[in-house]
């Protein structure tokens, strides 16, 4: 991969992550961990899943895209604090290390499988799509927690378990008090 400016964003090299993190390329995964030029690119994989979520989800009514999208993006930052806490207070180990910012950019990449959501409209079997995309989606963000906070593949999935628990009842009250649908993947 060619070198790019640390203060530029490349969509070329936000596609070209975006794969390797959806095809489990370990490699990327710790690069983006390491990389605080990944954040702003991390947060247009998150943006983007949005917005393909939100019109896969015009079957069910979604009710305020640009409202799915804020929720999108405020759910990614608070999961990435709860996994954080989680990862470092419950399920870490002394070797563990990491930071939010870092658990940002491999979650914001590791959401990438969710631009298939946008095949949720299809009449009949669009949920089947949507239960693959989520299955995917867990796995790229069980191996973005273990790069981002050096865990065993087994603690990251305690982890990950725990943090989407927590977060999915956070992100339910948020939907809940600004009126949006959930069908917004995490």
């Amino acid at each position: 991969m060619a070198a790019h400016p640390t203060n530029t964003i490349s969509l070329d090299r936000i596609v070209q992550r975006a794969k390797e993190i959806a095809t489990f390329n370990t490699r990327t995964y710790s690069e983006v961990a390491h990389d605080p030029a990944a954040l702003p690119e991390a947060a247009i994989v998150v943006a983007t899943v949005a917005v393909a979520a939100g019109l896969g989800g015009v079957i069910d009514g979604a009710n305020g895209l640009l409202g799915g999208i804020i929720l999108s993006l405020l759910g990614w930052v608070v999961t990435a604090a709860i996994v954080y806490f989680v990862g470092t207070r419950i399920t870490g180990t002394p070797t563990t290390t990491g930071s939010v910012e870092s658990i940002l950019r491999t979650l914001g990449y590791a959401s990438g499988p969710g631009i298939f959501m946008i095949l949720g409209f299809l009449w009949g079997i669009g949920w089947i799509f949507v239960g693959l995309v989520n299955l995917w989606t867990l796995v790229t963000t069980i191996l973005a927690i273990r790069a981002s906070l050096n865990l065993s593949l087994g603690r990251s999935a305690l982890t990950g378990i725990l943090a989407l628990v927590a977060a999915s009842i956070i992100r339910g009250m948020l939907a809940w008090i600004f009126g949006i649908n959930l069908f917004i993947p995490f």
